[in-house]
């Protein structure tokens, strides 16, 4: 009887131990001006820092995430969703390095919510002078210090939508930066962007609605149970500006222009100063020796595919640059998941067959 437990602790010793397939540390890092990020590093099993060949240090999209980058209230119901830790585990899986940290935002955030103090404090009057110089700051110096962690190892960046921009930038400036792999790239300015998404892409449920096409929407076809026809009805009064009683497709458009108009947000004139202070992302992939990889959901409606694809023309004809690759993926979205059709906006986790190919191809393209 005890040899049978010894052989069933035996056993159990040699599922643990090949099944713990990364090694994990979590701590708190300084970035360049001193301000604390939690971070996390994770590296394949038994493995030390003088072993490390590739370090990838995930960059984070719009909005203050974590280091998980958790889209879980943006997803399906139900669906927990950490995007950034899911895409790590594969990374970790196929030998690769894979540094995430709390995106500067979000770490403040947490800061305000301890101390409402904190607004005044230095560091957050700062930020919100130049949020975006701050992002690509933070980027940077975690390449730097990866660089210096990891000696032998060469420095990636992974973007995601916002973070593809920050890649660049950053990747731009830092010589230690090998290349960049960009998931959602869109290198317009940001009012382009936020007009193409608030504008533009709504227009499907005005149309969905106009039966008859003649770009308005009378009381005959906002009746019913739909959750667009009862939202314009509510909203009648204020956007219907003739008092005709219906709602015209340039009302439904001037309402939503209008939201971009208010400036709610209060980071949103700091960061187009920000964003005129750097190289336009064309500019720097013409000019980057640094790899860079386009991963892109053709059903991807924040950051649509004609954007990689831009790219991928202008080197087909004009560049002809080979340190770049591109990659489609039908019927994926913005973070490379599943969708029913280009208007779905619901997030799911990112496909598991995409997600596989993305770091395959990146393991050959990264050597």
């Amino acid at each position: 009887m005890k040899i049978f437990k010894w052989i069933l602790l035996w056993i159990l010793m040699f599922i643990t131990t090949f099944t713990a397939a990364e090694q994990v540390e979590k701590f708190s890092l300084k970035s360049f001006d001193g301000f604390k990020m939690e971070t996390v590093v994770e590296m394949p099993d038994g493995l030390k820092n003088s072993d490390i060949k590739r370090v990838v240090i995930f960059l984070h999209g719009s909005g203050p995430q974590n280091m998980d980058e958790d889209l879980t209230e943006v997803s399906a119901p139900g669906v927990k969703n950490l995007f950034f830790a899911d895409v790590s585990k594969e990374f970790v899986k196929n030998g690769f390095t894979v540094i995430r940290y709390n995106k500067r935002s979000f770490e403040m955030g947490k800061k305000i919510r301890v101390d409402k103090d904190f607004i005044k404090s230095k560091f957050h009057k700062k930020f919100m002078k130049n949020p975006l110089k701050y992002f690509v700051k933070d980027a940077r110096h975690y390449a730097k210090w990866a660089q210096k962690r990891f000696p032998k190892a060469s420095i990636y960046f992974l973007g995601h939508s916002q973070g593809a921009g920050v890649g660049l930038w950053a990747a731009n400036e830092t010589p230690e930066v090998d290349g960049v792999a960009l998931i959602g790239f869109a290198p317009q300015s940001l009012d382009t962007l936020m007009f193409i998404q608030t504008v533009y892409r709504p227009l499907w449920i005005f149309e969905s609605l106009d039966k008859n096409n003649d770009a308005e929407l009378d009381k005959n076809e906002l009746k019913g149970e739909n959750k667009y026809q009862k939202t314009f009805l509510l909203q009648m009064p204020i956007i219907d500006l003739n008092k005709d009683e219906k709602l015209q497709k340039s009302e439904f458009m001037a309402g939503n222009l209008s939201n971009i108009f208010l400036d709610i947000n209060p980071t949103l004139k700091a960061y187009r100063t920000d964003i005129l202070s750097y190289p336009s992302q064309a500019e720097i992939i013409k000019n980057a020796k640094f790899k860079i990889a386009f991963f892109q959901g053709e059903l991807d409606n924040q950051t649509p595919s004609y954007n990689a694809k831009t790219v991928q023309l202008l080197n087909n004809i004009v560049w002809k640059k080979n340190n770049l690759i591109f990659h489609f993926y039908s019927g994926l979205g913005h973070a490379l998941d599943k969708r029913k059709d280009f208007n779905d906006l619901i997030f799911q986790q990112i496909d598991s067959i995409a997600l596989k190919d993305m770091v395959s191809k990146l393991d050959i393209f990264w050597q």
